[in-house]
């Protein structure tokens, strides 16, 4: 069972928002060459965000504060609903064939989603870590 508060569950909807944009990215890799296929696109960083600043605002946080009380009198928060938006891009066209993927700009979207996700795990790691310092002790 996850820790109930704020910090593991931003962290952990952004790990799910990375990993669909994985997946996006790897579709649109591999169907690099299928006519007339739009690339896709995952986003949720802002609805992310607006769901944070929406649950310190219930709260009762400064925007300086941390978040990571734990919150036990009411464990519903907006940050639970958030979901990736998986959205084509149809506006532009890049080949002839109608596909307006490109190969090397998807690589280097890979690259970067891979770096956040690694961040995010970091991030993760670090907050259980604290969790069983608190609990053991050492």
């Amino acid at each position: 069972m996850f820790p109930d508060d704020l910090t593991t569950a931003v962290l952990t909807q952004a790990m799910a928002g990375y990993s669909a944009r994985n997946t996006a990215i790897a579709n649109n890799i591999a169907n690099a060459d299928t006519p007339g296929y739009k690339r896709v696109d995952v986003t949720f960083e802002s609805a992310l965000a607006d769901a944070v600043g929406a649950d310190r605002e219930r709260l009762g946080m400064d925007v300086g504060s941390a978040i990571s009380a734990i919150d036990g009198s009411d464990v519903t928060r907006r940050v639970d609903d958030v979901a990736p938006n998986v959205m084509s891009t149809d506006t532009t066209t890049m080949r002839v064939d109608g596909s307006n993927v490109d190969p090397d700009d998807e690589m280097a979207r890979l690259s970067a989603n891979q770096l956040a996700s690694t961040t995010v795990v970091s991030l993760l790691d670090k907050r259980f870590q604290q969790f069983r310092t608190a609990i053991t002790g050492r």
